[in-house]
């Protein structure tokens, strides 16, 4: 204790342990401030993953097949075969192999009687395993091609043992996603549309999801055009002379006007 100018004062020292410790501080904040806190070195503290996405394929074509067609076919498709008795619509699939992925093992195929959303096919909704396990098609990285699609027949909405066949005069949609070893899945394809019967304004009633009375109008308007089946009224066949076998597409052509 003592005193200047008549004001008392003490000193208080602390311990020893309070001492280092406040040294301790200060010298760690000195430390910072000397060296630059906060400037950015450049150089990552700490690693990075990115995860590349597994590219989208896509659907090249999607074409019904019809039992009027077996002459047709035999030059199109030589695989083409069909038994009268037991006909029943079905299609064919093209795709490209786009994958270039080293774990790439093949293609899902997802079948719905409507256009389905990404939650439904990441739930497996309308997978179409023809073997009861995945990949629908497999196919490998090496085999990946952009000039030569591979063709794949589908022949039931729903393949054994479950088996359900497709129905006449119904619309149904086709996509595609690619599947790597590891269970990843790609963003599923664009979607394709396409009517199980190639002479929907022929065959098909009003009722139909091919045929609905709006596609009956043939002085439609272009965006209702697009979204009737080909063959009907609305969307008539580009070959009159053909339309009972389909109607082909010239080459570099998309529908509307052409179902093959």
């Amino acid at each position: 204790m003592g005193r200047i100018s008549g004001i008392s004062y003490s000193c208080y020292t602390g311990n020893l342990k309070t001492r280092r410790i406040g040294s301790a501080l200060f010298s760690l904040l000195f430390l910072l401030l000397s060296n630059g806190c906060g400037t950015n070195t450049e150089v990552a503290q700490s690693p990075f993953v990115f995860l590349t996405p597994v590219t989208v394929p896509q659907v090249y074509s999607v074409q019904a097949t019809n039992p009027g067609m077996d002459n047709y076919f035999n030059v199109i498709d030589p695989l083409y075969s069909i038994n009268y008795a037991n006909y029943k619509p079905n299609y064919l699939l093209k795709y490209f192999v786009t994958n270039l992925e080293p774990q790439f093992v093949g293609y899902n195929l997802y079948i719905t009687a409507a256009t389905p959303s990404i939650a439904e096919t990441s739930t497996s909704g309308g997978l179409y395993l023809v073997n009861g396990t995945q990949p629908s098609f497999p196919q490998l990285a090496i085999q990946d091609s952009t000039t030569t699609p591979v063709i794949q027949r589908v022949q039931n909405f729903v393949p054994p043992p479950g088996i359900t066949s497709f129905q006449k005069c119904e619309v149904y949609t086709f996509t595609l996603r690619a599947l790597l070893n590891s269970g990843v899945l790609s963003n599923q394809s664009t979607p394709v549309s396409r009517c199980s019967s190639l002479q929907p304004a022929l065959e098909c009633g009003t009722d139909t999801s091919c045929n609905p009375s709006y596609c009956q109008d043939p002085a439609c308007i272009a965006s209702v055009q697009a979204t009737c089946s080909v063959g009907t009224i609305c969307n008539p066949c580009n070959y009159p002379s053909v339309a009972k076998i389909g109607c082909p597409c010239p080459s570099g052509v998309l529908p509307p006007g052409c179902n093959l």
